[in-house]
């Protein structure tokens, strides 16, 4: 019965969400997304690897952990395979159109988004996963009245080991004048996508 009686209100947020506090509240107390305050003045306690892994690494709810950073893009994990990456996309804010040489597995914790890849549009929400194929064009537009937070896996590694972007601008410019490439361990089993 309960169950009932909140579903009704939490996908009304998806659509018309009025605070990041209210959008808090309404989520179950183990989530726990923090206050863009609380977000701008806590310290993130996860470091990145930046040798190659040799035992399992656990981010105890994803959710959560991804709603701690305030960056636009925060590297958590890099394996020999695939990398962890959490992204905050503030309001009216955008990943950017981008192409990449890796498969990339987008997960969205909060807020709403269009997803355009390849052409074809989608409307996103908490919950919903986006697999965006090597070679394939995309973005991801923040719709809503929140920030979208969201966890993203490449397969593999895209982005260099230690990698925290301020913002979108900050991104493509180090990405522009090759200083975000990945570790030589992380791709060495790899090709590169030809397109």
């Amino acid at each position: 019965m309960t169950m009932k009686l909140m579903l009704p209100a939490v996908l009304s947020l998806r659509s018309s969400t009025p605070s990041r506090t209210l959008f808090a509240r309404l989520l179950p107390s183990h989530i726990g997304i923090p206050t863009k305050t609380q977000t701008q003045t806590m310290a993130f306690h996860y470091k990145p690897n930046t040798e190659p892994p040799t035992d399992m690494r656990v981010f105890k709810n994803i959710t959560k952990v991804a709603s701690e950073s305030a960056k636009f893009r925060r590297v958590l994990w890099t394996g020999r395979s695939s990398q962890l990456v959490i992204m905050t996309i503030p309001v009216k804010g955008e990943i950017g159109q981008e192409i990449h040489g890796v498969d990339q597995h987008l997960t969205f914790h909060s807020g709403t988004a269009k997803a355009v890849v390849n052409g074809k549009t989608e409307h996103i929400g908490p919950g919903d996963v986006v697999i965006v194929p090597a070679g394939a064009e995309h973005n991801f537009i923040n719709t809503g009245q929140t920030p979208l937070i969201l966890s993203t896996v490449y397969a593999p590694a895209e982005h260099k080991a230690d990698t925290v972007h301020e913002n979108l601008e900050e991104g493509e410019s180090l990405e522009d004048d090759g200083k975000d490439e990945p570790p030589d361990w992380a791709t060495e089993l790899h090709k590169p996508f030809k397109q």
